[in-house]
């Protein structure tokens, strides 16, 4: 019963997005436009005029897909099926899967300005560019030939009436950019989480479709604007002008002059220096967009409406979790100088052994949320999550600068709360572990890029001790570091305390440390517990424990459930077209008329020369269109969020009835100290020295796993990142039957 249902829900599914695609493959045809007209006379009423169609046409289908993709995700939540390697697949669907792997993890270009590209990244950016130029040309290259039989009238130019033809349909072809652009930023994007995308990876997606969203919109502004110049008896006049009815080439001004400088402070050199510039010019995309509705009318912006309101819906989700401060348990300084933090969460709140959480803290900056990596797992016998932050920029010093300058801090007796306050969001991850596929591992990891691969072993501990089966036994760590003292943060891990038979079990840990900074010429080797000298032991400084903190503010999440995520979406959509539907029957109809040809699409449901009867005008029709989009999200979205907190209040009352006391919940560590157990730094091979040879070491871990598909991933700078991805591609190229599939961990969004 749930095998059908699930397929029934993927062809629904597929059955949106074709029609979806199809709806802009036909969109700048001849054909498209008979469509088009004839869906207009079957579904055009007074309840929307011919915003109606355009809705059914465009945006209804994104909505639906949205939904039942959440629809499917807890499907699978519910009826689990098991992550299944390549090997064990029959033979024809062994095929497609390797296919499929090899698209998404296996890079082809490697250094490039726009990162390391698999053939996935290719094919997307090929589709992409396909699309639009698709949506350019098809009408333009007509349209010139159009110009060049048609006689001149005096005082025109071909070039001239060309120019303008380009300005047209290159602002026809943004839609598709605007259309996709909203998609990749939208954390909990329900359609990244189907393509089990994590949220940064996906971001440079959306900065590619923000460059071309800006070149596209600049050149479109600059040939408008030449166009009108020249026509116009080589004044400005017209470019500056805002009419009551029709296309505002104001506003379409103010539009690009905002895109602009959102792009100029976007830029990485920008970005990473004055990330507080940044993130406050940022928002201007809320005037991008209004401005650019406000230039092309009300139904022409149903086009891309559908995901700029998914991300408004995602953002005001986000909001919601965010508007709360959380109790921090415990925060110390490891050797290493990393700061770790552990807060509570909710006992039903899970996330994936790669997850990321957001962390704000008002005191270093107000604006600033940085993303961290996860260091604890769901499976844990735990009430608390944990994250290691390492002090390299401006923000994570001064995070540990307040820490260790605040008096109260120094209380560890638990009685004072800790002086910060801290605010978080997420957690964030793929929706399925994909790294359980793969009977061998490959962690390559520089610095603080370790601590995604903690909570990866971490994880596969917990579940040799639930005793599951098909997942990985062979996990090669290495891990390039400058300090000695920074190997401390593999004191964090202790295998047998989370699982006793780990000793005798088929989980086969192998760690290779290699320290760059201090001393050594690469020649001597031992194990860390031989070299116990070089590593600061019992030397952390606890700088707050709270052992009963109350009230207790937990980490809770509704994103986490697919159901309330999907009554949201649904209850702002429905009440968003609802009362649209009401504003427009009364007040934009009756002062308005709805007899304007179907294909003037700039500007309102009226033809350029203005409505009959009272003037009602094309600003103020978009605007009531925003003001609906707010009520559906924040009124009727949000009635659903207070059943959601409601609820989540009930069940913390239940759950705290059954919640372990601190001295009963298991901590990684306590029995470290306690019986003295070997943690993941007594199992490291230590060697000083220059960085190694990446390809070196994967010569000889291919050796050792023959004909098997390794599972590689890389955590670290972009240098190290790069010759990762480039020993891999070497390898595979060379037909080696040992394949390694490269998956990248970053963190800089």
């Amino acid at each position: 019963m749930a095998f059908v249902a699930k397929t029934a829900v993927l062809i629904l599914l597929w059955g949106l997005f074709l029609f979806w695609t199809i709806e802009w493959l036909i969109f700048p045809t001849e054909p498209g436009m008979e469509y088009k007209a004839g869906a207009i006379k079957d579904t055009q009423s007074d309840f929307l005029d011919l915003n109606g169609p355009y809705y059914l046409m465009y945006t209804l289908p994104v909505f639906l897909f949205a939904i039942l993709t959440l629809v499917y995700l807890e499907l699978l939540r519910k009826y689990p099926e098991r992550e299944q390697r390549t090997s064990e697949l029959p033979k024809w669907s062994r095929f497609w899967a390797k296919i499929s792997n090899a698209m998404w993890t296996q890079p082809i270009l490697v250094g490039t300005p726009m990162g390391i590209l698999t053939a996935a990244d290719l094919a997307l950016i090929a589709v992409v560019g396909f699309g639009f130029l698709w949506l350019f040309c098809n009408q333009l290259l007509p349209a010139l030939d159009l110009v060049d039989h048609t006689e001149m009238k005096n005082g025109r130019e071909r070039w001239m009436i060309k120019v303008g033809r380009v300005g047209t349909w290159t602002g026809r072809a943004w839609y598709l950019p605007m259309a996709l652009l909203f998609f990749p930023i939208s954390r909990a994007s329900p359609i990244l989480r189907l393509l089990n995308i994590p949220f940064e990876h996906a971001v440079r997606y959306h900065r590619w479709l923000g460059h071309l969203s800006l070149w596209v919109l600049l050149t479109h502004s600059i040939t408008f604007s030449l166009h009108i110049y020249y026509t116009g008896g080589e004044v400005a006049d017209g470019i500056f002008t805002w009419p009551r009815f029709g296309v505002s080439n104001l506003a379409g001004v103010i539009s690009m002059i905002a895109g602009i400088f959102l792009w100029v402070t976007s830029l990485e050199v920008v970005r990473k220096r004055f990330f507080d510039v940044f993130y406050v010019t940022h928002h201007m995309y809320l005037l991008v967009f209004a401005f650019a509705a406000w230039h092309v009318g009300e139904f022409a912006s149903f086009y891309f409406l559908g995901c700029v309101m998914l991300y408004f819906i995602d953002r005001f989700l986000r909001m919601i979790q965010s508007r709360d401060a959380v109790s921090v348990l415990s925060a110390q300084v490891l050797p290493s100088g990393v700061v770790k933090l552990k807060f509570p969460k909710s006992p039903s709140l899970t996330y994936k052994a790669l997850g990321m959480i957001y962390i704000n803290v008002p005191s270093v900056s107000r604006f600033e949320w940085h993303p961290f990596s996860t260091t604890s797992s769901s499976l844990e016998n735990s009430n608390d999550m944990s994250i290691c932050i390492k002090p390299l920029g401006g923000w994570t010093r001064s995070l540990l600068d307040s820490l260790t300058e605040s008096e109260p801090s120094k209380n560890k007796s638990g009685g004072c709360p800790l002086p910060l306050k801290l605010f978080a969001e997420g957690p964030y991850g793929p929706e399925r572990d994909y790294f359980l596929r793969y009977k061998t591992l490959v962690l390559v990891a520089g610095g603080v890029g370790i601590t995604p691969y903690m909570a990866i072993i971490r994880d596969l501990l917990c579940r040799y001790r639930m005793g599951q089966e098909g997942i990985p036994e062979n996990v090669e760590l290495i891990w390039c570091v400058p300090r000695r003292a920074d190997l401390a943060t593999l004191k964090d891990v202790a295998p047998t305390q989370m699982y006793p038979e780990f000793g005798n079990s088929k989980l086969n840990i192998v760690i290779r440390t290699f320290v760059t900074r201090e001393g050594g010429d690469g020649k001597d080797e031992g194990k860390a517990a031989g070299l116990a000298v070089g590593v600061p032991v019992g030397s952390e400084e606890v700088l707050f424990t709270a052992a009963d903190q109350q009230p207790r503010r937990e980490v809770a999440h509704i994103g986490q459930s697919n159901v309330w995520v999907a009554a949201v979406i649904a209850a702002a959509t429905t009440g968003f077209i609802i009362v649209y539907g009401i504003f427009h029957i009364a007040v934009v109809r009756p002062n308005n008329h709805s007899s304007a040809p179907f294909f003037f699409e700039h500007g309102s449901s009226h033809a350029s020369d203005g409505p009959q009867g009272k003037a009602f005008s094309t600003a103020a029709a978009v605007t009531i269109l925003f003001l609906c989009m707010l009520l559906g999200v924040v009124v009727f979205g949000g009635a659903v969020v207070l059943m959601w907190m409601w609820s989540k209040r009930s069940l913390s009352k239940t759950d705290a009835a059954f919640m372990p006391s601190p001295d009963q919940v298991a901590r990684p560590g306590a029995a470290d100290l306690e019986g003295n157990q070997t943690s993941l730094l007594d199992h490291a091979t230590i060697v000083e020295g220059p960085r190694p040879n990446i390809a070196d070491l994967f010569e000889g871990i291919s050796g050792k796993y023959p004909g098997e598909d390794l599972g590689v991933m890389v955590s670290g700078p972009e240098s190290l990142q790069d010759s990762v991805a480039e020993a891999c591609r070497n390898r595979n190229f060379k037909y080696c039957n040992t394949r390694f599939q490269f998956y990248s961990i970053s963190f800089d969004l």
